[in-house]
């Protein structure tokens, strides 16, 4: 045997020991791996959200979570289980949007999402149901006056959608909602009660209900005024003007006060 045959056989021979080493952890590891694997299964998913508004609750966020863990299976591992949930979600009504439901660890899922942002309860014959920033019913009913401190609109001509999630439609509905949202941006906003919308049909215009049980008279939708109406800004001085004088909006007690017209007058 020459010099390079013997080394040729000494390589050889060194990686079939290498091949038979790999073989042994590869037999070993595989069924660890498995058996790591199968763990998780049947064990309970722990789901959490990266980001949830503070007006969500533990209570609120609970059903949410078995939702998402019964849907993505007994393994955080199931590709198939966590788009399902991702589906299961987003048909809840109670997101703008589901970006991605994730993996953290061998039995827990992270949901990163964009929930709704609830704008004002709509009245109707069933009760008060909550309404986002975009007129889309969100899946809560409340029986009349037992509602979170949200502006009431009442007065709506168009039914409630058939399920949470759908918009709510009609002009007096959205213009009602517009109006929700900038008094709700307001530091007196507490003493709102309600938005009637009850006279959009005959003349676009909005009434604010006031806790004190005033009707202040807005007008039209805010940025929609009519030619002789005042901007809703100005409107907005007037009120803080009573706030700082008085403490309240509705001011000294007047049952009805007129926002639209330039020369403010109470009744």
């Amino acid at each position: 045997m020459t010099e390079q045959t013997r080394a040729f056989s000494m390589w050889a021979g060194a990686g079939v020991a290498l091949l038979a080493v790999a073989t042994l952890i590869f037999g070993w590891s595989l069924p660890t791996l498995r058996t790591k694997a199968l763990a998780t299964q049947g064990q309970r998913i722990e789901v959490s959200f990266v980001e949830s508004p503070p007006w969500m609750t533990p209570a609120d966020l609970a059903p949410l979570q078995e939702l998402v863990a019964r849907e993505a299976g007994t393994s955080a591992y199931d590709r198939a289980g966590l788009e399902r949930a991702l589906g299961a979600l987003m048909s809840t009504g109670w997101f703008d949007s589901v970006g991605q439901v994730r993996r953290v660890g061998l039995n827990a899922l992270e949901v990163e999402a964009t929930f709704a942002h609830p704008t004002a309860v709509v009245a109707d014959g069933d009760g008060d149901h909550l309404l986002d920033s975009q007129c889309r019913l969100l899946p809560r009913t409340y029986s009349a006056g037992t509602a979170p401190h949200l502006p009431r609109i009442v007065g709506a001509t168009q039914k409630r959608p058939p399920r949470a999630g759908l918009l709510w439609t009609g002009a007096d509905l959205f213009a009602g909602v517009e109006l929700a949202l900038l008094v709700g941006e307001q530091r007196w906003r507490n003493q709102i009660a309600g938005v009637d919308v009850s006279a959009f049909s005959t003349d676009h215009t909005l009434t604010l209900l006031t806790s004190g049980g005033c009707r202040a008279k807005w007008g039209r939708a805010p940025g929609k005024e009519a030619s002789a109406e005042v901007p809703a800004e100005q409107k907005l001085r007037y009120l803080d003007l009573l706030h700082a004088q008085y403490g309240r909006i509705d001011g000294a007690g007047p049952r009805a006060i007129d926002l639209s017209v330039d020369y403010v007058a109470s009744q």
